[in-house]
């Protein structure tokens, strides 16, 4: 399942570039995601508890993050819930592009793949809850440069 999302906020590219830097700060942001540890060559681990649904999931995964020189910024991941044998795999692609010298756009574009007990959700209903949780991550991420 394909997903491509622009997110508009009220920062300099290079703030944003900054922040984006520091990959568990940003997880944090993520709605239902906890416990993102740095292990070793820009992979990190952590759970994200979700409810789709009837189901209510904690994920175990890792993924690795990486940025190219030209500011794109790459990210590939996998968990699993084993207690009720669901997965995803996922993979990311975010750049950065200054519209004003005050404002960024972070155009994503995402490729998730469920197996299990996800898998058997249906698309409707994932993608209506991963619309929800961008909207809350977006809302997060234009509060923390507010605050900053």
């Amino acid at each position: 399942m394909k997903f491509e999302h622009t997110i508009t906020v009220d920062a300099s590219i290079e703030a944003v570039r900054t922040f984006f830097q520091d990959v568990p700060a940003v997880a944090a942001l993520v709605p239902g995601i906890e416990d993102t540890t740095p292990v070793d060559g820009g992979a990190y681990e952590g759970k994200l508890r979700i409810r789709v649904g009837p189901l209510a999931f904690t994920i175990a995964g890792r993924a690795t993050v990486e940025q190219d020189a030209d500011g794109t910024w790459r990210m590939r991941g996998e968990g699993k819930d084993g207690r009720i044998g669901a997965g995803v795999s996922a993979s990311l692609e975010a750049q950065l592009r200054e519209v004003t010298p005050q404002t960024t756009e972070v155009q994503a574009v995402a490729d998730l793949q469920f197996s299990g007990r996800l898998g058997e959700l249906g698309q409707p209903l994932i993608k209506r809850k991963a619309d929800s949780m961008l909207e809350e991550f977006t809302e997060n991420l234009q509060e923390h440069f507010r605050s900053a």
